[in-house]
């Protein structure tokens, strides 16, 4: 029997005759406590014997893909499709978000559910915006824009409104004609001043006609989606300071502020040099690995963000886990605050605020690994724990 007065590590980077008495260089079926003791790894029991893949820990509830249905089981075991054929082999990315709901996307795929139903991430801009005909009223004679949005009746989210051509009043008053109905939303109307250029609602309606024929005094509230987009689909997923951010290949998109669904794409952008393999907030910024580098976006606003990089080298997809900094070495001590961890270059590193990375493997373990699954979690007995396992492995 191998026994250990005190175990320093794994370390397969020397060779085993160089290798020092309290390393291994594989460790199977065991958990390491926090003095470097060695224990038997807990086992486990078969809850359900079909294949269930990206598995997420929701509000309340675990999400899977079962199948090609993403599924919600409750902890007494009763579960629901909640989005039908999602897919049975795309990885699906999580988020949780403040309202308790989840967001999921595979890429092409994205959605929202609060593990009863999903709906739909964005909502559509209008695909056109009807006609005019003059008629009798109040306004001033004159040139007018207006545009047109949706608003989804089962949350009163609304999406990106749409400019229509600018149009002269001479009688007074419009008819708007030919609005697009789509089912489970109504239809806003925005009308500016005469001569003017900020729009205003002007009525909402669920068929395809409104008429508005009082003075453009009456118009008070002001469109606040124009110049909108409805929020790109991306993967890694991640919620920072009241915005959503997404990974689309080599660009890291974020929500407009407080309103996941939707997205300036004139400027709530950032581009990297290669596609982007990790998206991690803290506190004061946003961790992102690519295919060549890991980078500390740093700051508190967006816009404002300064690049860092901090390592070169490929950041392994699926790596990035949100930990405790107190938990996690930092030079002498220990970090605080919010902390992430993913593999970089092959060695497992640590980010913390402002942009300080320890490496947690140095030169003692080296992995190749090209995709993982990961997960933060302590064991009995308070022993934090990262796990990557890798993708084609049992």
């Amino acid at each position: 029997m191998l026994t250990f007065d005190k175990f320093t590590g794994i370390n397969n980077v020397v060779r085993p005759e160089r290798m020092g008495k309290h390393e291994l260089a594989v460790a199977t079926n065991v958990d390491i406590g926090n003095t470097g003791e060695l224990v038997r790894r807990d086992g486990y029991k078969v809850v359900d014997s079909c294949c269930h893949k990206n598995l997420w820990q929701a509000s309340g509830h675990l999400l899977a893909t079962v199948g090609h249905d993403l599924t919600a089981i409750d902890p007494d075991g009763a579960r629901r499709v909640v989005a039908p054929a999602l897919g049975s082999t795309d990885r699906v990315h999580y988020c949780n978000l403040p309202s308790g709901a989840t967001a999921y996307s595979n890429g092409l795929i994205a959605g929202i559910t609060d593990g009863r139903v999903s709906k739909a991430w964005a909502i559509a801009a209008p695909h056109d915006v009807g006609g005019t005909v003059d008629m009798a009223g109040q306004m001033d004679a004159g040139q007018y824009l207006y545009a047109v949005s949706y608003t989804r009746l089962c949350d009163g989210l609304e999406g990106p409104a749409v400019m229509g051509p600018a149009l002269n009043v001479q009688q007074g008053g419009i008819l708007f004609m030919g609005l697009p109905v789509l089912d489970g939303h109504s239809i806003n109307v925005y009308l500016s001043g005469c001569g003017g250029e900020e729009l205003f609602l002007a009525g909402t309606t669920l068929g395809d006609g409104l008429c508005f024929s009082a003075h453009s005094h009456t118009l008070q509230v002001p469109a606040r989606t124009l110049g909108l987009a409805p929020m790109p689909v991306g993967i890694y997923v991640a919620f920072w300071r009241g915005r959503v951010l997404v990974a689309q290949d080599n660009v890291l998109w974020a929500s407009f502020p407080n309103a996941g669904h939707l997205c300036d794409v004139r400027r709530d952008f950032k581009q990297f040099a290669s596609p982007i393999t990790l998206v991690q907030p803290v506190d004061d910024g946003i961790y992102v690995g690519t295919t060549q580098e890991l980078v500390f976006l740093a700051g508190t606003e967006f816009d404002k963000l300064a690049y860092m990089k901090r390592m070169s080298g490929f950041v392994v997809p699926g790596s990035g886990v949100a930990a405790p900094g107190e938990k996690i070495k930092l030079g002498d001590g220990m970090g605080r605050g919010p902390a992430m961890v993913c593999i970089a270059n092959g060695e497992v590193v640590a980010g913390f605020s402002e942009g300080a990375v320890a490496s947690l493997t140095g030169d003692r373990y080296k992995t190749d690994a090209k995709a993982v699954s990961a997960t933060w979690r302590e064991t009995p007995g308070d022993v934090p724990q990262y796990v990557a396992l890798e993708l084609g492995t049992p």
